[in-house]
């Protein structure tokens, strides 16, 4: 009987990730546990043969082991989320319809986020970082903890844009334009 290479690598994988939860279970070490998911999570994908969490479609905000490039209009309370793969947002040409403000919020786990926006249009951004990094246009970063941004023309408009950019073991970069 001929076994398949991804029925083999899925069950490996399983059976490593299952190993490790059993080591560590007894010696609490959460960078082990969550790599012995990961090492689940990528056999039994490996097993169904595709993303059976995450289905990325065309026009769906969520990113997953993949990349994607966002130029839509965000809709008010919209949420992103980057989970292993890379987006870029690129929000320099946003509308305010009912001069309303906008807010959204763009998650990312172990991936790569790219916010693009005008230094013309009223922006503000708070990201929390835990063991990630997030640039800001001035230069500022942080690596663990918040930080915040707002353009110029922040304090002054009525309508903006408040993105809200957590980042947990990935990478945010904020380009101003």
């Amino acid at each position: 009987m001929k076994m398949a290479p991804g029925l083999f690598w899925g069950v490996l994988l399983v059976l490593i990730g299952l190993a490790a939860i059993f080591r560590v279970i007894f010696d609490v070490n959460l960078f082990g546990v969550l790599f012995a998911f990961f090492l689940i999570f990528v056999g039994i994908s490996l097993l169904v043969g595709k993303p059976w969490m995450f289905h990325q479609q065309k026009g769906e905000q969520n990113t997953m082991f993949g990349e994607q490039k966002m130029n839509d209009q965000p809709r008010d309370n919209a949420e992103y989320n980057v989970i292993f793969g890379r987006s870029v947002y690129d929000f320099r040409s946003i509308q305010f319809p009912d001069k309303e403000p906008i807010r959204i919020k763009i998650n990312t786990v172990f991936g790569n986020s790219v916010i693009l926006i005008n230094k013309n249009t009223a922006v503000k951004i708070k990201s929390d970082a835990v063991f990630a990094g997030a640039s800001m246009p001035d230069g500022n970063s942080v690596a663990f903890g918040s930080i915040q941004y707002a353009t110029d023309t922040f304090a002054v408009a009525l309508n903006h844009l408040y993105i809200d950019a957590p980042v947990v073991f990935g990478a945010l970069q904020v380009k101003a334009e």
